[in-house]
């Protein structure tokens, strides 16, 4: 049965298209939308089967691993970039092959089919990996962070792992505020200004944006501390929790550009905090 599956992601329009079926994790089905009502960013043709030889091997730009698993490569391409994505529940095994092309706006990917003769294209790493090349050459960034939106600002939580990023969530939940996402963000610059969007994750939850008002660089502390930042500071350290693949000058450069205006428009803040609720009434009276 032929596939024609539309979604919607930090109003971007996705578009998977397949002569076979195709399956979505969980996560991503509460952004599924009607197809008659958006235009199409990306479209993804979805293949059944992995081909031997789907692009040279030659040319190796990037590799994403750690210690123990490798995660994909990216190879350059006569029309764009290759993509081969391993399974991380195995040792070297190929789960996914893709291809996109020079504009950015199309995918070929190509995957054995589930024990349902299903296909499941956007299964990690791959789903991450098309959200990230939307913002190659868009106003956006992608960024580990939590945000939270008080029922008048959206605020951004980022810092280094352990620093308290979904610790700041409860917190502020706790107080009766939304939790936008606590893992993985969008942000987009748009006509009005800048928003927050979350992004599908493993569990479902349904498509949230906000407003982004400030951005807090959090770490745990003996007592409730903040510290305004600005200029080249504050951009390279809010750069540094943003997802990027460092091979090509033309993609730093976008998101240091998108970054520098950012900084310049939103308040960005170092912020030590105490893990109780009293963070929250200190982060609001303090913020200037």
């Amino acid at each position: 049965m032929p596939t024609n599956i539309t979604l919607s992601i930090a109003d971007f329009s996705i578009r998977l298209i397949s002569d076979a079926v195709v399956s979505l994790e969980e996560g991503y089905l509460p952004f599924v939308i009607s197809r008659d009502k958006a235009d199409t960013d990306i479209t993804i043709e979805c293949f059944q089967g992995i081909p031997s030889n789907p692009f040279p091997l030659n040319d190796l730009v990037f590799e994403a691993t750690d210690e123990t698993r490798k995660f994909y490569s990216i190879f350059r391409t006569a029309n764009g970039l290759g993509f081969v994505m391993f399974n991380q529940q195995t040792t070297d095994e190929i789960q996914q092959v893709a291809m996109l092309d020079n504009t950015f706006s199309h995918w070929k990917v190509y995957l054995n089919p589930e024990t349902d003769g299903s296909l499941l294209p956007l299964k990690y790493p791959f789903g991450p990996i098309v959200m990230y090349y939307l913002t190659v050459k868009a106003q956006a960034v992608l960024i580990h962070a939590s945000c939270i939106f008080d029922g008048e600002k959206g605020r951004i939580f980022t810092g280094f792992s352990g620093n308290g990023k979904s610790t700041m969530s409860k917190l502020w939940a706790d107080e009766g505020n939304l939790v936008i996402n606590d893992d993985r963000l969008f942000i987009r610059k748009m006509d009005a200004g800048y928003f927050v969007y979350n992004t599908p994750m493993y569990y479902i939850d349904k498509p949230k944006k906000t407003t982004l008002d400030s951005i807090h660089l959090i770490s745990h502390s003996p007592e409730n501390k903040i510290k305004k930042l600005s200029g080249a500071i504050a951009v390279s350290k809010v750069m540094a929790f943003c997802i990027q693949n460092n091979y090509d000058k033309e993609y730093i450069h976008n998101h240091l550009d998108f970054l520098s205006d950012l900084c310049t428009h939103v308040p960005v803040y170092e912020l030590g905090f105490v893990p109780d609720t009293s963070i929250v009434n200190f982060v609001k009276s303090n913020e200037s």
